[in-house]
């Protein structure tokens, strides 16, 4: 009796996203650099230590591009295995997929691994008779990565993605909550979301912990090229006293290199403790106040590219339903964030009022 004959594995073309025709973005410096880190190797002054750890963590990070294949798959080197007590390690460390035009893409899929190793190598679909079609891969929020690279079955046609919305990037500063703390897969991000409804490129710079608006990361931040949109998000690390002492320093520090580019100062989306708290409420009403003051003094000096949202009314009434501690959004409150903040940006971003699209 002859044994049974095994299926044989498909055969893969392996591409990189440091190469054409794949678009790697959410990473200011890589063309210097060549490594997939947030921030430059080398900054004018020493950055906070914890910051300059962080900037390995790809939040943000996204590879696009066109293909027919049938079988899309991934293969990673982390910089660590995974280890959060608060955040999946499909956030933390996977790629989520997804599919579809631009501005109405959808979500396929998100990497599985072994949370013993600091590698994987996942199927992220297997769709016969697909077509051409646009490809989003997010990468890890929490976690460094040394490589990666996109696998499609052998004789797939991989082209470059299809053009932004418009050129240039939106610029998010600020904390956990802007890194994807603590997303279920990458994609939920806010700053993911966003993205991906208005096809546009973000630079995620949100720091764990780190968001405290030092002149020193100011200063590396306004190098960026191309800003289009500041969204400054870092109430929640620094604090009232914090915000006293940094935030008219830090918007000053981007108007000079970009007189012109609309920023928006957003206050922190509520934590739960502030439902119970009447000091953290006055904390909060306080700090509101100083940041819509700064927004409001600027705009009275003359700069009307300033604005001012107040995140307490990002995640709704039921907010710490929203959230996986009481403090850092779950999916749907990344979700309810993105709704929210979607109008402010596109109006920034394309000069009128668009209506919310329905992704």
């Amino acid at each position: 009796m002859s044994a049974q004959t095994q299926p044989s594995q498909p055969v893969l073309t392996w591409y990189s996203p440091k190469e054409p025709p794949l678009r790697l973005a959410g990473f200011a410096w890589f063309g210097t650099d060549r490594i997939y880190r947030r921030l430059p190797v080398q900054t004018p002054a020493p950055l906070p230590a914890s910051v300059d750890g962080l900037a390995n963590s790809t939040a943000g990070g996204q590879i696009q591009f066109q293909t027919d294949a049938s079988m899309l798959a991934v293969r990673v080197k982390l910089r660590g295995k995974a280890g959060m007590d608060h955040m999946p390690s499909t956030g933390q460390c996977g790629v989520d997929c997804y599919l579809g035009e631009p501005g109405a893409m959808r979500y396929r899929s998100t990497t599985r691994m072994d949370l013993s190793k600091d590698g994987y190598e996942h199927t992220l679909c297997n769709d016969p008779g697909s077509g051409l079609r646009q490809v989003t891969l997010n990468m890890p929020l929490y976690q460094g990565v040394e490589e990666i690279e996109v696998g499609v079955n052998s004789g797939a046609q991989v082209l470059p993605p299809a053009d932004y919305a418009m050129p240039g990037r939106v610029v998010v500063y600020g904390t956990s909550i802007t890194q994807g703390g603590c997303a279920a897969r990458p994609g939920m991000a806010y700053t993911n979301i966003l993205s991906r409804k208005l096809n546009v490129e973000f630079i995620n710079l949100g720091f764990s912990g780190s968001g405290k608006g030092e002149p020193e990361v100011a200063n590396v931040i306004a190098q960026i090229r191309d800003p289009i949109l500041y969204l400054l998000d870092y109430e929640a690390n620094a604090g009232l006293d914090g915000i006293k002492a940094t935030l008219a320093r830090l918007i000053e520090i981007l108007r000079t290199s970009h007189p012109a580019t609309p920023i928006v100062v957003i206050s922190r989306v509520l934590p739960s403790v502030d439902r119970f708290q009447e000091s953290a409420r006055e904390t909060r009403r306080q700090a509101v106040e100083f940041q819509k003051g700064v927004v409001d003094a600027r705009r009275k000096a003359g700069d009307r590219h300033i604005s001012f949202v107040n995140g307490g009314h990002l995640m709704g009434e039921d907010f710490e339903e929203c959230t996986v501690d009481g403090a850092h959004p779950t999916d749907l409150g990344f979700y309810r964030m993105a709704e929210a903040l979607e109008p402010v940006v596109r109006r920034n971003l394309f000069g009128r009022k668009v209506r919310r699209s329905s992704q």
